[in-house]
């Protein structure tokens, strides 16, 4: 759901909003990403949550910072489907999926398209119990 909501947000430019959701850092990187955008690419972001086909967890690692803290993070990736107008093929020269729906001469295009998120949270004890997204890749529309 997390996933859905910030891709959305992404795509609508709404990045005042992720303050509390993604890092400082990503949301610095994302803020100079986003307006370079062209709107295609940018309508391409937004997972509805009922478009993703499938999600898989890609790492998930527990480690500890020099003042002993303990944090979890998981990388998650997602394949969703998107029907914005997008070229056969993207920038990179790699094939983007279509998926045909309805008859020939009524077909509605949608691509699948990839994202991986990375979540992170804190698990010392006494810390809040909220994940914050840490990485956000969207290959060949966010790059």
């Amino acid at each position: 759901q997390a996933f859905s909501v910030v891709s959305k947000l992404l795509s609508q430019r709404k990045l005042e909003l992720l303050d509390e959701l993604v890092s400082a850092e990503v949301l610095q990187v994302l803020k100079e990403k986003i307006s370079l955008l062209p709107d295609n690419h940018r309508d391409a972001l937004a997972a509805d949550i009922d478009a993703i086909m499938y999600t898989t967890e890609g790492d998930v690692r527990i480690y500890y910072d020099d003042d002993g803290r303990k944090f979890v993070s998981i990388l998650m990736r997602f394949w969703y489907l998107n029907g914005a107008n997008l070229p056969d093929e993207v920038p990179g020269e790699t094939k983007v999926f279509q998926v045909v729906f309805g008859e020939e001469s009524t077909k509605e295009k949608r691509h699948l398209l990839t994202a991986n998120y990375e979540f992170q949270r804190e698990f010392t004890e006494g810390a809040k119990p909220d994940w914050t997204i840490t990485r956000i890749e969207h290959p060949r529309l966010l790059e």
